[in-house]
């Protein structure tokens, strides 16, 4: 008989779809500062993080900035997002998104499920 050994996870990703409804160029740092309830719904939809200081707009910021994604004008990317990013904003675009929604220069809409 087998046995695992190592360490597994139930870990996954999410594809979205978001679209720059703008005439210009955006980035994900553009898309997290027009969308800072994000991380705010995410607590209160899982109230164990609330208190956890790696959820913070201030955080999302970071994340988003390190990631340097940009989304063309007038257009739509698919883009994946997953707890098992590593990062603040993997998690909390993992699980909130998946609603879909729109703000001002942007919209977005679940795609599928990476495992």
């Amino acid at each position: 008989m087998k046995f695992k050994s190592d360490y597994t996870t139930n870990s996954s990703s999410t594809c979205f779809t978001i679209t720059n409804k703008s005439s210009k160029d955006k980035t994900l740092v553009d898309f997290v500062n027009e969308n800072p309830k994000l991380v705010e719904d995410f607590k209160s939809e899982y109230n164990w993080y609330k208190d956890d200081e790696r959820f913070t707009q201030e955080q999302m910021l970071i994340c988003a900035n390190n990631r340097q994604q940009v989304f063309p004008a007038k257009s739509s990317l698919n883009v994946g997002y997953g707890d098992d990013d590593g990062d603040t904003l993997g998690h909390v675009f993992d699980y909130i998104l998946r609603d879909g929604g729109q703000s001002k220069s942007f919209k977005w809409k679940f795609k599928e499920y990476w495992r």
